[in-house]
C-alpha cells in the first residue's frame, strides 16, 4: 500500500512537471471502472451508464473533486468514496440510499428524508406517502406518529395522504378510507380504532368510506344494497 501510494505521488509529481505538455494526448487514462459496495436497488450496468463518462480520463491530471461529484449523480447513490488504482482503473465504493416509502407516486422518500426519483418505485413494496411539495418531512413525522398508534391493532397504513388544504385521510391495506381532516388528527384516528375493533372489522367489505372529524364520533357510508 506505501508503495502504490508513493508510486501515485510521485506521478501526479510529474504530471505538474508535464502541465506544458500536449493537450490532445491523455496521460494514463482511466481505462477500467471498478464497482463495488452492497448494491440492493441498482446494479453495475445501470451505474455504469453514469459512470461510463468517466473512461478516458487522465487518472493523474483529473481532480478528484469531478470524479466524486460524478461517483454520485446516479438517483439511488447516497455517497461514493473513490480511489485510484494504478495504472489505469478508478474505483467507485457505492452506498445505496435506503427507501421508507413511495412519495407522491413517481417518487421516493429516504430514511434520512430525502426525496429521489429513480425510476420504477412501483414495484416497490412501500407504503405510499402523498402530499404538496416541502411536506415531505411533515407527512413522514405523522406516518411514525399513526404507525406507532396503530402497533397494536392489525390495521397498517397504505397510503396516508396530505392534501393542499392540510386534511389528511389515511387508506388502510384493508381498502378502508378515513377522512381525519385538519386538526386533533391522533385523537380522531383513536376514535375510528375503537369503534372498528368494536362495530366494523367484520364488515369491511361493506364499507365505502369513514369520516373521522366528527368531535365525539364517526360516520360510515355503507355500500348501497342492491
Amino acid at each position: 500500500m506505501r508503495i502504490a501510494a508513493l508510486i501515485g505521488a510521485l506521478l501526479l509529481i510529474l504530471a505538474g512537471l508535464l502541465q506544458g505538455g500536449s493537450d490532445e494526448e491523455v496521460w494514463l487514462p482511466i481505462k477500467q471502472i471498478k464497482i463495488t459496495g452492497d448494491l440492493k436497488y441498482t446494479n453495475e450496468a445501470q451505474l455504469m451508464t453514469s459512470y461510463s463518462s468517466l473512461l478516458g480520463s487522465s487518472m493523474v491530471t483529473s481532480a478528484m473533486a469531478t470524479f466524486a461529484e460524478v461517483a454520485t449523480t446516479p438517483e439511488w447513490v447516497k455517497s461514493a468514496q473513490v480511489r485510484r488504482v494504478w495504472p489505469g482503473t478508478l474505483e467507485i465504493q457505492v452506498t445505496e440510499h435506503e427507501p421508507i416509502a413511495r412519495w407522491n407516486q413517481n417518487a421516493l422518500l429516504t430514511s434520512d428524508g430525502r426525496v429521489i426519483t429513480p425510476g420504477g418505485v412501483t414495484d416497490l413494496p412501500l407504503v405510499a406517502l402523498a402530499g404538496p411539495d416541502g411536506t415531505e418531512k411533515t407527512v413522514l413525522d405523522q406516518f411514525g406518529l399513526i404507525s406507532q398508534m396503530l402497533s397494536p391493532t392489525q390495521l397498517r397504513v397504505h397510503l396516508l395522504e396530505l392534501e393542499n388544504r392540510g386534511a389528511w385521510n389515511i387508506t388502510f391495506t384493508n381498502g378502508i378510507t378515513v377522512k381525519l381532516g385538519r386538526d386533533e388528527i391522533l385523537e380522531r384516528l383513536q376514535r375510528f380504532v375503537a369503534v372498528y375493533k368494536s362495530d366494523l372489522s367484520g364488515r369491511i367489505e361493506q364499507i365505502v368510506t369513514v369520516d373521522a372529524r366528527y368531535p365525539h364520533g364517526i360516520a360510515v357510508r355503507w355500500q348501497e344494497v342492491e
